[in-house]
Order: C-alpha cells, then sequence, then structure tokens
C-alpha cells in the first residue's frame, strides 16, 4: 500500500473531522454515523492549540486517517485515532502508531497514554504492541444540573482566567505550572488554558486560598468547543493535594457548575480514572452518573498522576 504519514494540513481538516465522526459512529452503531458528536468541535479547536499535533494517513494521495497527540508538559497523550472504516484492519493505524511515538520521543515526555474502548481486544492488542497497558477504568460522568430559583450567580470562590489582567497571566501560567508539579513532575496544563483562551472555546476556573492557587479546571463550554451545546465539559482538573483536598473539590465542583449555569451550559461532563477514588465518590455523591466507561492504557506501566492520594478529572478522549 501507498501510505503516508506527515502532519495534517489545514485544506484536509473538514475531511479528518469527517472521518472522525464516521469512524466513531460506525464503531457506536449509530443509525447515521456521520452525525456523531453534533455540533461540537475536535479537529478545528486541537489543531489550532500550540500544545498538540495532529497527524494524517493518506493512501495513494487519499486522506484516511489521522491522530491527534496532545502534549501537557512531561505527560502526553493521544486520540482520536481514526480510520474510514471502508479501510480498517490494513495497517493504517499502525503506521500512525509509529509516526505519534516519533513526536513523544522528540518531545521527551516521560509519561504517555490513550484512552479507548475497554471492549474491544483490537484495540488492546494494538496499543499493546506500542507499550501501553490498560489501566484502571475511566467513567465519563454526565450531570444536568437543575434549574436555579432566582437569578445565576457567578463562581463565588474562585477566578477566570480569562478575567485576569495580562500583566498577572505570566505569574498565574507559573502557579498552574508549580500546581501541577505537584501532581506529576513536569505536568503542564498552560497549553490547554493558552488555547481556550485564545480560541474562545471555554474557561479555566482558578480557586485560591488567600493568595495561593489551590485548583485548576480548563472547561470546554458550549458548541463549537468539544463540549458541545449546552455541555460544559472538564477536560482537567485537580485540587492540591494533602490536608482538607476534599473541601477544595467540592469547592472546585461547585464553581464549575456556577459558570456552567452563567454559561448556559448545564449539563455538565468530567471523567475521572477510578484511581482517583474520592473524586469518585464526590461525582455520585453530587448526582453525577456515568454515560460510558473507557479504559485509559499508560506507558510505562506505571501510575503517574492517577494515584488514589490525588484528586483529579481528566479527559483523555
Amino acid at each position: 500500500m501507498g501510505v503516508e504519514v506527515n502532519p495534517l494540513s489545514e485544506t484536509d481538516l473538514d475531511t479528518a473531522d469527517s472521518i472522525f465522526r464516521i469512524a466513531f459512529g460506525t464503531f457506536l452503531e449509530l443509525p447515521d454515523p456521520k452525525t456523531a458528536f453534533g455540533d461540537s468541535e475536535l479537529f478545528r479547536t486541537r489543531y489550532r492549540a500550540r500544545n498538540t499535533r495532529v497527524l494524517a494517513a493518506h493512501l495513494d494521495g487519499t486522506l484516511v486517517g489521522s491522530n491527534v497527540i496532545t502534549r501537557w508538559g512531561s505527560v502526553g497523550w493521544f486520540g482520536p485515532l481514526t480510520i474510514l472504516p471502508a479501510h480498517w484492519d490494513r495497517g493504517i493505524a499502525r503506521a500512525l502508531m509509529d509516526e505519534t511515538e516519533k513526536i513523544f520521543d522528540g518531545w521527551g515526555v516521560t509519561h504517555r497514554g490513550l484512552f479507548t474502548f475497554p471492549q474491544s481486544p483490537k484495540h488492546l492488542a494494538l496499543y499493546a504492541k506500542y507499550g501501553y497497558w490498560p489501566r484502571y477504568l475511566t467513567p465519563i460522568f454526565a450531570r444536568d444540573l437543575p434549574a436555579l430559583d432566582g437569578p445565576t450567580r457567578r463562581p463565588t470562590s474562585a477566578r477566570l482566567y480569562s478575567e485576569t489582567p495580562a500583566t498577572d497571566r505570566p505569574a498565574v501560567l507559573e502557579a498552574i505550572r508549580e500546581l501541577g508539579g505537584t501532581l506529576y513532575p513536569g505536568l503542564d496544563l498552560t497549553g490547554d488554558v493558552d488555547s481556550l483562551d485564545r480560541q474562545r472555546t471555554g474557561e479555566t476556573v482558578l480557586l485560591y486560598d488567600d493568595s495561593r492557587l489551590d485548583g485548576v479546571a480548563t472547561c470546554h463550554i458550549g458548541a463549537g468547543s468539544e463540549a458541545g451545546g449546552g455541555t460544559t465539559l472538564m477536560k482537567f482538573g485537580a485540587v492540591s493535594p494533602g490536608e482538607r483536598r476534599l473541601e477544595r473539590l467540592q469547592a472546585l465542583l461547585e464553581n464549575i457548575e456556577a459558570l456552567a449555569r452563567l454559561r448556559g451550559a448545564p449539563r455538565v461532563e468530567a471523567g475521572v480514572n477510578l484511581s482517583h477514588r474520592e473524586s469518585y465518590r464526590a461525582l455520585l455523591a453530587r448526582g453525577y452518573r456515568a454515560d460510558f466507561v473507557g479504559v485509559v492504557m499508560q506507558s510505562p506501566d506505571e501510575a503517574a498522576y492517577h494515584r488514589p492520594e490525588l484528586d483529579i478529572l481528566d479527559d483523555w478522549r
């Protein structure tokens, strides 16, 4: 086969987005696969982020698949990796994976991973060939927030990155890096913070204890973002470890929910790796329920920041 893998060009964005939807819609057996994911945006927003790379696979000159690779500092994760269904099982995914691993090596990440279907032996076997090991299940939770009596209130005990003065932003970004480093050495979410702010696709919630940053959450909000219309998606949320961490987690969730109501996107979604037992219990207690369950595969076969003493909500889809 004449398979070539290169960076995705902007002229191929529409086709790559269509392949992504058709591939997932076909796997999930939707009546009309091309309608998968509705009005949410993934390819365009990630393509324009500064901490991502998007690979394209061409077969004899025709785009047939792609993979999105994201860097969170020392942590790298990829997906969605999608192939046009007519070309499944022809080695195209392996060609994309070969180039994906080269990008991770070039970035020098110390931990890499993906989110996939635990019920699919084919997916598990493919990624195992590249050293990825399935660890904890990761439910994707959702909650439709009930309407409140009275006016919608702003987040009360947190700040929003979009409202941070330009002169203060370097210090805020450094505080986010420092908080990430307490969870896993080199973990850096500032690429996502920058992307949400520049593209106007969401918001970063900042939880403080006096002047100390104690929590952060990157949230995609509404149509045109990864969340889709009416939805707020917590891509990553975490609080500083140690004493009173559960109180901080509850405060972070309360502020995210207040933001969701304020922005008219009251369906809130969040992924939680089951290694974070208290985070899982906290979501259940607040009325969140799992929409579906995936599994995180990691290389090397180590926990990284997926550890029970930490409270983290993350989504590697």
